[in-house]
């Protein structure tokens, strides 16, 4: 079932050492990643890592499997061009 939340506005940038920003609406955040065979870390400073599943990564595009609040859901993000 899709979720509430507007994936259109998810924007995510992971660079090649190993830094992301997220942004959604008023969220903004800035922290480290790492992947380690089909899962994708994130931390953010002074914070737990948080870590989601990877089902798919290719060069333009990015699916993942997360929980949000005890809800599963799956997030399909896009390169843009």
């Amino acid at each position: 079932m899709p979720g509430s939340h507007d994936a259109n506005a998810v924007h995510f940038n992971f660079d090649d050492k190993g830094n992301y920003t997220y942004q959604y609406a008023s969220l903004h955040e800035a922290g480290t990643y790492k992947i380690e065979n089909d899962m994708l870390f994130t931390k953010l400073p002074n914070e737990n890592e948080m870590m989601v599943k990877i089902v798919k990564l290719s060069a333009d595009s990015l699916v993942f499997d997360m929980s949000r609040n005890g809800t599963d859901e799956t997030l399909f993000l896009l390169k843009e061009k």
